[in-house]
């Protein structure tokens, strides 16, 4: 099974066609698997666990996520899946809210965010984000 790691374009246009229409909160669900060593693209990165990678990630990308909204609902260790593919696992999964769909597209194009997502794409083996949004 391929690898999921970036948002596709024609998934991209969805989100944008989403987000002229709509302006409530949406929360993404982010399911990942870590890989065991990271493995940047880039040279001139230390070797180092896909967990450090991830770490480095996240502070990386704080200030843009903050100045987008963004809010760290939860995030944890996954553990178990009693309902879906028993060789499908994830290391682990974060719900993070943003003021809207536009906000995070706007944070994911600058050029702060994309230069974190080095680090991103060096921890995860794959990954699976679920945007949502409230019923109602």
């Amino acid at each position: 099974m391929a690898a999921h790691l970036e948002i596709p374009d024609e998934n991209l246009a969805v989100m944008e066609q989403f987000a002229r229409d709509n302006a409530q909160p949406i929360v993404m669900v982010n399911l990942m698997s870590l890989r065991e060593i990271a493995e940047y693209e880039a040279e001139g990165f230390a070797n180092c666990s896909g967990s450090e990678a991830f770490a480095r990630y996240t502070q990386a990308s704080s200030e843009v996520r903050q100045q987008a909204g963004a809010k760290l609902i939860w995030s944890g260790k996954a553990l178990h899946m009693p309902i879906g593919p028993a060789e499908k696992t994830w290391d682990m999964v974060a719900l993070v809210e943003y003021p809207s769909a536009r906000a995070y597209l706007d944070m994911k194009s600058t050029a702060a965010y994309q230069a974190a997502r080095l680090h991103r794409r060096a921890a995860l083996l794959d990954s699976r984000l679920i945007m949502t949004a409230p019923n109602g």
